[in-house]
């Protein structure tokens, strides 16, 4: 029989085999929570995103997988001389100007709807109305809208004797990109609103009570209190916006295919026709690897750029 002495010590040497016990039993638990989303993930995003990028080292038609060449960097030496690849880019630069419309637009009403304004709740659901759409439906519908024979502004503009600026609102190489833009910006602005909003209410009100008792005006307030403290939150807005921006492809595809000739053509839809038009897989998957390493690039810029204005603010 085990003498109490015996027992003190044998206490001791049970605590840790139990202690990695329950470990390994939570870790078990975490792992079945997490598996599926794991699952999901890995077989949506990462094997897709390795198949992405062995393609692009191939010559492949995309119908017969015996017909997959190997030709090694051949796909981005043609995309350095291919033009519509760099008018790509460029247009997809542009639409980072939708990202300074976006974010200001979703920061105004943000905080005009903070200030407990008669209706704010019911503007707040129809600002965030458009978010919800499918952008597939929001295409179709300005589609329609600005249809030259079928739609509504020409025949209101030569109602109100503005007859000189209808035309081919979507065929017109020097209207089409601000028509994409708007749209994208009407689209995606209510999201962003709707994260300044949830920001708000967490500011404490005793710094704005206590701005008010020191006479500073709303404005001043506004600029010298509330925007301080909104910084992290633009900075993700201006990350997501950007990101939104580069890999854009439903409102351009469904309403313009790229055109006119090219002149709304952006990486993902140029990637699209070479991929599944011109039967040229390797060579759109090489472009959405451009796409990716771009996005990575500019993400990496603004996260980096984010962290150090809050060191030198700290």
């Amino acid at each position: 029989m085990a003498t109490t002495e015996q027992l003190a010590v044998a206490a001791p040497a049970r605590e840790p085999q139990q202690r990695r016990s329950r470990d390994g039993r939570l870790t078990l638990v975490a792992l079945a929570f997490v598996a599926p989303a794991l699952l999901f993930y890995t077989a949506f995003l990462i094997v897709p995103l390795i198949g992405t990028i062995a393609l692009s080292f191939t010559e492949w038609n995309g119908l017969d997988f015996s017909q997959i060449d190997w030709v090694g960097l051949h796909n981005y030496r043609d995309m350095a001389s291919d033009d519509v690849f760099w008018m790509s880019v460029r247009h997809n630069l542009v639409f980072l100007v939708g990202v300074i419309l976006k974010t200001t637009l979703a920061l105004a009403l943000a905080l005009a709807l903070h200030q407990r304004l008669p209706l704010s709740n019911l503007f707040r659901g129809m600002y965030f109305l458009p978010t919800v759409l499918s952008l597939v439906v929001v295409g179709v519908i300005f589609n329609l809208v600005l249809s030259p024979s079928l739609g509504l502004i020409n025949p209101l503009l030569r109602d109100f004797h503005m007859g000189g600026l209808a035309g081919e609102w979507l065929g017109d190489p020097s209207r089409v990109l601000p028509i994409l833009i708007a749209i994208d910006t009407w689209g995606g602005f209510g999201l962003y609103m709707f994260l300044f909003v949830a920001r708000l209410l967490t500011i404490p009100e005793d710094l704005t009570d206590a701005a008010a008792v020191d006479g500073a005006s709303g404005f001043r307030t506004t600029i010298h209190v509330i925007l301080p403290l909104l910084r992290s939150t633009i900075a993700m807005v201006v990350l997501l916006s950007a990101i939104h921006a580069l890999r854009l492809f439903e409102i351009v595809y469904v309403m313009t295919t790229g055109g006119p000739v090219h002149h709304s053509e952006v990486l993902s839809t140029w990637a699209y026709f070479q991929a599944f038009t011109a039967n040229r897989v390797g060579y759109g998957s090489a472009i959405l690897v451009a796409l990716l390493v771009i996005t990575f690039v500019l993400s990496y810029i603004q996260v980096t750029r984010f962290q150090t204005n809050n060191e030198a603010a700290a």
